[in-house]
Formats: structure tokens, C-alpha cells, sequence
């Protein structure tokens, strides 16, 4: 039996996503690429049982071939590539080829995906994945798969990761555990992984870590858990067996948690390098509202900020725009917090009601959904009707991007983070280096020549990684302006050709 697990990617045409990176994989690779592998393939192939072939292909780094002779495919995909994993599956079903489809999307839609599809799959696969293999060799395939359970991460297999084009890739992808007890009124992942945080044993971690440097020691892992830092007590044994490893490392992890100095130093010492925060309001009001306010406090940021940032530790935020709690002047006060904050990198969402959160039940019995185009559910389309006016929503989104991410912007926040001893391991080869270096000699844009060769002539701490996502997210903030101008001329056009003037 062969079987293939697919990962959808974003088609051009549907916009440029924010983790798409699109200069920084443009330097790194020559043609396709992506900053990390869907953990999902890895891990649902070493759920497998060794007598079937298992073939794993990321539209994200090489493409699909449809008339690929195998037995089933499996298909995993968050909302907004929901479209793209639907025609793929349509693809295989008219060639009669039987198809799965999983992951957090169909999970909270199930009735949905099947329409698509001959069985889905329902949250954690742990324990159901075999099994729907045994079924389908039996020709006894069911149409929907559930645990009773949220399986005991104890049985969890190393992924593999030998299956994947590793070398396409710019970092490694791992998860320690799984689950949030937060229940945050945006976020699905208490739906899909449950509200008690469960763990892989400490040897089972050691173990995929060796796996992964014995494919490239030199690449930096990126944990992909909601919130690394879940469990204190967990995470101190951890990372003091991580030092030995001398990695460097990213995660996500709540605010609460970085009030912790012990963590922080033991974080630094085992060599983390960034953590990715949800600060989502700088107002606390709004922090209430979305169920995070237990979590955040907006009077403690720029503490917790310069406490990591003492610690060597480089903060990526993560800010929502859109509630209902604000007003226009929202923007400006993002762009002062992230400017006096000295964050340097951000991401800058749009509120977005995905699929079983408690938002989307909310707006949906209020009739605030505008649209099920679940390839705008992306964090930087507006899917409802918010408070405030949607143009005036999109333009304040816009203004604040490119605020913070104008080259002197950035600048003035990268010198703060290097005079901190912030760094970010360099996410070019050295050949790429040069490459980029060369580039940006030749470019025509002088302020990016500017602002790059500026950095590269810092006397402490300069870091060529983070110049490159500098550039990355400045070239990001220009197309979604492009876009959404382009997109407003058009409309004007089309509207003046149905105005009929007075004769």
C-alpha cells in the first residue's frame, strides 16, 4: 500500500501571507522553500505502520503530482487553506483515488470536509490514524474518525523527518506538548487540543532532537507549542538538558510566564534566541473582553519586555486590531507600545472568527459574519462586521504596518535590541550571505541598501539574520498597501462605468 500526505500552500493569487517570507526564502533558496516543514506530515507518517509506503509532499516547497500511483491520500490543512485543500482532494477523487482529510479545520467542520473527501479525520490522530490504515487495507474505511481521548503524548513517535527535502527548509519544526487551559476567545486550540497541557517525555524529546541535528546540526528548531513555557517545572528540566545540546532555538509562550528570571536565564543558556508573544491589545479593556485578560496585563508589557530582552532574548509580538473595545486611535497607540517597547519584529492581525472559537459562535448568532471565504480567514482580511469601519479597519491596519516597518523604523529598534546583546542566528548559508550582500550592493532601492549596510557596520551584536527579516516584513508592508490600493482603484473603475452622466 502506498500512501500520500499532502500539506496545501497558499496560491499567489489569494495574496501573500505573513509567514510566507517571501524575500527571505527568495534569497535562501533558489526556487521553492519555506521557513519550516507542517509538523502534521512528519509526525502522521511515523503513526504508519511500517508494511506501507508513505510519501510526503509540502506544496509549500515542491508540487504536486496528481498522477502519482498511490492508494490513498491524506490531506492536513488549517482555514485558510481550506480552498486549496479542497481542490486538491477533488483532484485525487476524480482520478478515484480515496481521500483523508484532517487537521484543525476539518476537525471543527467535519460536515464540511466530507464533501470533499471519503473520511475525516477529527482532531489528534494519534489514535485513530492507525487505525483508519487498518480499515482501508480492509476496505472498511469509515466516514469519520474521534478519539474518546486526547492521546497520552507518551506514545507519540518521532516524526519523520527523514521523508521530508529537509534542505528546502530554513529551520527545524518540533512540539514538546500540546493543550491551553486559557480558552482565549479567538483561539481554537483549547477546542482542538483540550484545556490540560500534555507532554512528551524528556527522553522522547532528547530523542527528536538528536534525529533532527543528525540531518542538520546547524539549523535553528522552532517549537511549535501554543505555549512552551505551559508547565514551569517541566520546562526547567527541559531546558537544562537542552544546554547540552548547544542549539539555538525559538518558541511561543504567554506573558505571564516571562516573569519567571530562572526561566529566563536558563532559557538563554540553552540557547533560545526569540520568543514569539501574544500581547493581541495594548488596552486592557480589550484584553478582558477576548478572555485574556487573566493572562495579559497591559501595564506589565514594557517590564516583561526589558526582562527578556536583559536576558539576551529577542521578543517577536503578535497584536489583534479590530475589537470591539477600540477606536481609530488604536493604531497609534500599537505603533507607540512596539516603538517604546523596542520589539522589533511584529505581527499585525486583523480579528479573525475561525471556525469553533467562541468569537466566531458569537458574531455568527449576531449575524456579524460577512463572508465563508475561508481563504480570507488569514489574520489580515476582515471575515466581519467589526465595530469600527472597515476601511477604516484595513487603511489603520496598513498605516501601522508601515510604521513600524519603514527601514529607519526598524532601525531604531534593531540598535536598541543589539545594545541589549539580542541577536538572531543568521538565517542565511554563508554562501547566501554573500549572495544577499551583493544583492542589496546592486539593489536599487538605497534605502535598503542603507539600512542593511548600516546594520552590517554595528561595532557590537549586529546580526545579518535579523536584517534579513527586517527587509522581509518591510517588503511584506509595502505589497498588502499595493494590494489594498490596487484593489480600491479597481472598484472606483468598475463603479464610474456604471455612472451614466447627465446629458
Amino acid at each position: 500500500m502506498r500512501v500520500k500526505l499532502i500539506a496545501p500552500a497558499r496560491k499567489t493569487e489569494r495574496g501573500e501571507d505573513f509567514w510566507g517570507l517571501e524575500t527571505l526564502i527568495k534569497h535562501q533558496f533558489k526556487d521553492k522553500g519555506a521557513l519550516v516543514a507542517a509538523l502534521a506530515l512528519p509526525t502522521l507518517a511515523a503513526l504508519t505502520p511500517p508494511d506501507v509506503e508513505v510519501i510526503l509532499t509540502d506544496e509549500n516547497v515542491e508540487s504536486i503530482d496528481f498522477d502519482e500511483k498511490v492508494d490513498l491520500v491524506g490531506i492536513t490543512f488549517m482555514t485558510p487553506l481550506a480552498p486549496r485543500a479542497y481542490e486538491i482532494a477533488d483532484e485525487f477523487r476524480v482520478r478515484g483515488i480515496k481521500v483523508v482529510l484532517g487537521g484543525i479545520h476539518a476537525s471543527m467542520l467535519p460536515q464540511e470536509a466530507i464533501q470533499h473527501s471519503d473520511s475525516v479525520v477529527i482532531g489528534e490522530a494519534e489514535e485513530t490514524w492507525p487505525q483508519l490504515i487498518r480499515d482501508f487495507a480492509e476496505h472498511k474505511l469509515q466516514k469519520l474518525y474521534q478519539s474518546s481521548n486526547f492521546p497520552d503524548l507518551k506514545n507519540s513517535p518521532t516524526p519523520r523527518w527523514d521523508l521530508l527535502k529537509s534542505k528546502l527548509y530554513g529551520a527545524h519544526h518540533m512540539q514538546v506538548g500540546r493543550g491551553c487551559p486559557y480558552n482565549c476567545d479567538f483561539c481554537s486550540v483549547t477546542a482542538f487540543n483540550g484545556r490540560s497541557y500534555r507532554h512528551k517525555p524528556l527522553e522522547n524529546v532528547l530523542k527528536e532532537i538528536q534525529t533532527l541535528q543528525e540531518i542538520d546540526r546547524d539549523k535553528t528548531i522552532f517549537f511549535a507549542d501554543d505555549n512552551f513555557l505551559s508547565i514551569p517545572a517541566y520546562s526547567r528540566d527541559l531546558l537544562k538538558l537542552l544546554i547540552r545540546f548547544k542549539i539555538k532555538w525559538w518558541c511561543q509562550a504567554s506573558i505571564n510566564r516571562l516573569r519567571d528570571d530562572e526561566l529566563l536565564e536558563l532559557m538563554h543558556e540553552s540557547g533560545c534566541e526569540a520568543i514569539f508573544v501574544g500581547f493581541e491589545s495594548v488596552t486592557q479593556a480589550t484584553l478582558d473582553l477576548l478572555n485574556k485578560g487573566v493572562v495579559n496585563k497591559a501595564d506589565e508589557y514594557i517590564q516583561i519586555v526589558e526582562k527578556v530582552n536583559s536576558n539576551r532574548i529577542i521578543v517577536f509580538g503578535s497584536f489583534i486590531l479590530g475589537n470591539e473595545t477600540e477606536g481609530e486611535d488604536i493604531f497609534e497607540h500599537t505603533v507607540k507600545f512596539i516603538t517604546d517597547a523596542g520589539i522589533p519584529l511584529a505581527m499585525i492581525n486583523i480579528l479573525t472568527p475561525f471556525p469553533g472559537t467562541p468569537l466566531y459562535k458569537r458574531l455568527e448568532k449576531e449575524e456579524r459574519i460577512l463572508h465563508k471565504d475561508w481563504s480570507k480567514y488569514n489574520l489580515e482580511s476582515i471575515c466581519f462586521k467589526p465595530k469600527m469601519d472597515l476601511k477604516a479597519l484595513e487603511h489603520g491596519r496598513n498605516w501601522v504596518l508601515q510604521q513600524i516597518y519603514s527601514y529607519k523604523a526598524l532601525y531604531r529598534r534593531f540598535t536598541k535590541v543589539w545594545a541589549n546583546g539580542g541577536v538572531l542566528e543568521d538565517y542565511y548559508s554563508k554562501r547566501r550571505k554573500f549572495l544577499l550582500i551583493f544583492r542589496v550592493l546592486l539593489s536599487k532601492d538605497i534605502n535598503r541598501t542603507w539600512f542593511v549596510l548600516k546594520g552590517l557596520w554595528k561595532q557590537r551584536g549586529t546580526s545579518l539574520g535579523l536584517l534579513g527579516w527586517g527587509v522581509n516584513f518591510h517588503d511584506y508592508a509595502r505589497k498588502r498597501l499595493k494590494v489594498t490600493l490596487k484593489r480600491e482603484q479597481t472598484a472606483l473603475t468598475q463603479k464610474s462605468r456604471h455612472f451614466t452622466p447627465l446629458s
